[in-house]
């Protein structure tokens, strides 16, 4: 399976640049699932961050594009389910994106502590635990 990478995702999400023909077949084959792709966790968290800070763009969107990305039968990421959560969790508001991840992987498995000195995490866990 081929890898994607943050340039084409951003492309496809914010529509402009180069070669957007290209990039937009390529997007209708995953949606199609006439082709698949494997998303690496970092750039999925590459393309959010830039998506925040140098196209501006407000949580709620991202989060409602991320998830589009998501739903594509032909876009692969492991543990797609802990990226959703993610989202959720994310747009509830609670901290930024790393604080939603870490919450969605210790819910998602088992409900593993985290070690944390951010307060704000209690409000979307109740796994953060000090370091002693």
């Amino acid at each position: 399976m081929n890898l994607i990478d943050t340039n084409v995702i951003l492309r496809y999400l914010i529509g402009d640049g180069e070669n957007i023909a290209g990039v937009s077949s390529l997007f209708d084959r995953l949606q199609k699932k006439e082709e698949n792709v494997e998303c690496l966790p970092m750039v999925l968290f590459q393309v959010i961050f830039v998506m925040q800070s140098f196209y501006k763009v407000e949580p709620s969107k991202i989060i409602n594009l991320i998830s589009s990305l998501l739903s594509m039968p032909g876009l692969y990421i492991k543990n797609k389910s802990v990226y959703l959560l993610m989202l959720d969790l994310w747009s509830r508001g609670g901290g930024d994106i790393i604080d939603a991840y870490l919450v969605a992987v210790s819910e998602s498995e088992n409900d593993r502590k985290i070690y944390s000195l951010d307060k704000g995490l209690d409000k979307m866990t109740h796994n953060r635990i000090m370091p002693r």
